[in-house]
């Protein structure tokens, strides 16, 4: 008797998912340095910024998530409102954070991506600051160091 298995191919299947880390920051500060080429100009302020008692998401926008940006905006938002009321904090910071996927989409697609994201936030009540896109940029951290600090999530 011959048996044969079937092996899947799940690149075939691709599952759209947008990647976003939360991180509970007792201080948080970012400092643009240098534009990347070929992606859109961004309005946002270039000047070194600091923040305390944040929740900082750094968010990857990966290839699809322009297409399915209502779906996406909607369980970020309901997974935030849950999160931030366990964690006590009103102010978030957007940080556009390419280094969590090798699948990125177009820039301007995920630029406008981050700016639809940031209206949403604002909308609930929160006081959003969205870091510079297509900026490389130097940051800093301090994590606070209860369970709920540091968080993955995708959408």
């Amino acid at each position: 008797m011959d048996i044969y298995i079937k092996i899947l191919d799940f690149n075939q299947y691709q599952i759209v998912v947008m990647r976003v880390l939360y991180l509970h920051a007792k201080e948080f500060m970012y400092k643009p340095s240098k534009v990347v080429k070929g992606v859109p100009k961004d309005s946002t302020s270039m000047e070194e910024r600091y923040f305390r008692d944040v929740l900082v998401l750094l968010v990857t926008i990966e290839e699809g998530d322009w297409k399915n940006r209502d779906n996406i905006s909607n369980m970020l938002i309901e997974d935030l409102k849950i999160h931030i009321n366990r964690i006590s904090v009103k102010n978030v910071i957007i940080y556009p954070y390419a280094h969590l996927s090798d699948n990125l989409e177009e820039p301007n697609k995920a630029y406008r991506l981050l700016r639809y994201l940031e209206n949403k936030m604002k909308d609930i009540g929160l006081q959003v600051h969205r870091a510079p896109f297509g900026w490389y940029k130097e940051f800093s951290i301090h994590i606070y160091g209860h369970p709920l600090a540091e968080l993955s999530r995708r959408f």
